[in-house]
């Protein structure tokens, strides 16, 4: 037997047609799983629909250069780690705000 994409997708790099095709059979089944995921991790439920396009853009980038396998371990995995960079990025103060604080008459602690 010759192995092809479609028989054996490990490891193998498919251009966009093949790439649509393993989508559409490996990763659109996850979707409930996913959105559930989401909807019980994610504090703010207007994101839901825009973090999951993220999740799919980013596993379809991956899948370009090589098909992730097992697809449903990768699929969490990047929407994990997605919510983990949000997460991040949300309790990030800005520098202008921490430079206000001595107007502000607010002791700081200065590293030691």
């Amino acid at each position: 037997m010759v192995e092809t994409p479609e028989t054996n997708p490990r490891g193998t790099a498919m251009n966009a047609p093949e790439v649509e095709a393993w989508f559409v059979r490996e990763i659109l089944p996850l979707e409930a799983m996913l959105m559930q995921y989401l909807r019980h991790n994610w504090r703010d439920q207007s994101d839901i629909e825009d973090l999951r396009q993220e999740i799919y853009v980013r596993v379809c980038q991956a899948a370009r250069k090589e098909i992730p396998h097992p697809a449903k371990a990768f699929v969490f995995t990047t929407a994990r780690n997605l919510l983990i960079d949000r997460a991040r990025k949300s309790n990030v103060v800005p520098i202008a705000a921490v430079s206000d604080l001595d107007t502000l008459g607010i002791a700081v602690d200065t590293p030691s």
